[in-house]
Parts: C-alpha cells; structure tokens; sequence
C-alpha cells in the first residue's frame, strides 16, 4: 500500500503568488507582450541576470545602488519561471498567459507540498543566500539542458517549477527584509 504524505503550505504562499501575478498584469498593462519577444534560451538569461543580482545584493549588504527592491526581482524570478515553462511547453502559441500562469503556479505549489513531506520544511532553515544559489544551480542546469531541449524538455520544466518555489519560499521566510547572506 502507498501512503502520500503532503505538508500544506501556510497561506503567505498563496499571498506570494497574487502578489507575482498582480505585477505580471501591471508589466503586461505597461509593456505588453514584450517579453514574447524571448526565445527560450533569452527567457534563461533573463532569470540568469535576475538571480545574479539578488545574488550581488545579498552578498553585498545594505541598500541597493539602483535603489530598486529586490523584492521585485524575487517575484520577477518566479513570473519568468512560470513564462519559460509557458514558452517550453507552447512555444509562441499559448493564448490565455494569465491562466497559464495561474495553472503553473497551482503545480508549483502541489510539487511543493509533496516535496515538504519528504524534506520536513527544510526551507525554512535555509540561508538567504542558500534560496539564490539553489535558484542560480538550477539555472546552471536548465542551460546545459537546453542544448537537448526536446529530450530534456520534462526535466527542464520540472527545475522552473522549483525556481518558482525558491522564489516564493524565499519571500514566505525572509520577506523583503533581508538584505545580507
């Protein structure tokens, strides 16, 4: 007999998703459509500069130069996450984004919860430079990945959906007040 085991995730991550999915419609209102303009691989570099930012600012302490909250990059994290999946899984054709993103968000939640059964919110004693460096590894993989990218197109879309929790764990654990590792 098989038992499945889920951890239900407390309601602030839910609270992380609207919030990411309220500045998808604002930069969808502002710019629309622009960022369809990326391919795949473009997609994984934005994420790339996006994660490597957050990564300087943790390291660097204090108050960023651009005065621009890195909390902003932290949901643009989880939002170009969810785009890339989008991108990899419909290529240009996906009609209704919003409720693409809404659907990969409820996935990203759903791996989550399983995975919390098996790792007991090991999460929540995570550094704040351990969220980055995860999302940065990931990352690393997905661009090794994408030299193959119809045969490791699960596995890539598999390591988006974690960058989008790491993103939204981060947020859940440390808010925007963090700003040292």
């Amino acid at each position: 007999m098989t038992r499945t085991f889920v951890v239900v995730l407390p309601p602030a991550y839910g609270d992380w998703v609207r919030r990411a999915e309220a500045v998808f419609r604002a930069k969808r209102s502002q710019y629309g459509e622009s960022w369809a303009e990326l391919s795949f691989p473009s997609l994984v570099d934005l994420l790339y500069i996006k994660a490597q930012r957050i990564r300087t600012l943790l390291k660097q302490g204090g108050p960023p130069a651009t005065g621009e909250s890195p909390l902003h990059d932290w949901l643009a994290l989880a939002n170009y996450a969810a785009l890339a999946a989008l991108r990899l899984t419909h290529g240009y054709k996906h009609t209704n984004i919003e409720e693409g993103l809404a659907t990969l968000y409820q996935e990203a939640q759903a791996l989550l919860e399983r995975k919390n059964a098996d790792y007991g919110e090991a999460w929540r004693h995570m550094r704040p430079l351990a969220f980055i460096e995860f999302i940065l590894m990931k990352l690393a993989r997905i661009r090794q990945m994408d030299e193959d990218l119809p045969h490791q197109a699960p596995a890539i879309r598999d390591n988006l959906l974690d960058i989008i929790n790491y993103a939204f764990l981060y947020l859940i654990r440390y808010g925007d007040t963090s700003v040292t590792a």
